[in-house]
């Protein structure tokens, strides 16, 4: 069973977000907390795939297992 993403490709996904909404803000505090909501939205999403993918993978053991 896969979980979806690894610890890396979520660092390298929050760098990402980090990184353009540092450089589209001018003004250094706005720019970080934006940066931060949306790394904390990221996460958000991502864990949501993640337990989305699960209960697909388990639903299709159960549903394996019982034929």
């Amino acid at each position: 069973m896969s979980v979806g993403y690894s610890r890396k490709e979520l660092g390298k996904l929050h760098k990402k977000f980090f990184d353009e909404r540092m450089d589209k803000a001018k003004d250094n505090e706005e720019a970080f907390q934006r940066a931060l909501m949306s790394m904390i939205k990221a996460m958000i999403d991502v864990i949501d795939a993640n337990n989305q993918k699960i209960d697909a993978d388990v639903k299709a053991g159960l549903k394996k297992k019982t034929d």
